[in-house]
């Protein structure tokens, strides 16, 4: 798999050269990188299947390059390192698919053991949902009650909206909106089993401020209103 490495360190760019390897995991070294400008138009010029980058460099950060990359329609592995202090930030790539993360001073064991894992995912399957579609997906279902929008919903993931609802609906057949009313109405039919909850109720649970908007979404998703339903 060609596979790039970055890091704005000279040092810890080094290392990974040195500590991967390269010949038992079938991987071959496409090219360095120093900053994120350099990683971004080694990546469009490679076709990576696997990015290994530092989170923070200058130029761009390793959240930027993974956004950019994505809207380019490309879909390398990321496997990002991170200083200890950097920590919780780099967290926050996961959201984005990203395959793992490495806190600094970079292990051996442990660079080669999470390149090993990437490689044997990239062999399995290649038609997998996307990690950055199926970690929205997750986000939908946790937060359906509350205000989501595809604008509020890229902007967690550090996308754009177009390339988001493009991707989302190639992937799950359905488009943002479709998929957010599908749980909502998923999640309401459970709530309607339960007479404590009024309708009125059971609308603000499943994320609408409109019990007007909720009945007729459910009414066209049931073929019957939320108090027929509950009726039968």
């Amino acid at each position: 798999m060609k596979t790039v490495i970055a890091d704005d360190e000279r040092m810890a760019l080094f290392m990974l050269r040195k500590y991967t390897q390269w010949e038992a995991l079938g991987l071959s070294l496409e090219g360095e990188a120093r900053d994120g400008e350099e990683l971004l138009s080694l990546i469009e010029k490679t076709r990576p299947d696997i990015v290994v980058t530092d989170i923070k460099m200058p130029h761009y950060s390793g959240l930027e390059i993974i956004g950019k990359v994505l809207e380019m329609g490309l879909k390398p592995y990321f496997l990002i390192t991170s200083a200890y202090t950097d920590f919780a930030h780099a967290r926050q790539a996961m959201r984005l698919g990203v395959e793992d993360f490495l806190p600094k001073p970079i292990e051996k064991k442990e660079l080669n053991d999470a390149l090993r894992r990437i490689t044997q995912k990239g062999s399995e399957n290649k038609n997998l949902v996307s990690g950055l579609v199926r970690n929205a997906c997750l986000y939908i279902e946790g937060h359906y009650g509350e205000k989501l929008s595809l604008e509020g919903i890229s902007g967690h993931f550090y996308i754009s909206p177009n390339y988001f609802s493009s991707l989302f609906k190639k992937e799950m057949g359905m488009n943002f909106v479709e998929y957010l009313t599908n749980v909502r109405m998923r999640e309401a039919e459970k709530l309607l089993a339960n007479p404590r909850y009024s309708i009125g109720e059971i609308a603000e649970m499943t994320g609408y401020r409109d019990v007007s908007h909720f009945s007729s979404n459910f009414a066209r998703t049931y073929g019957m209103t939320p108090s027929a339903w509950r009726k039968q």
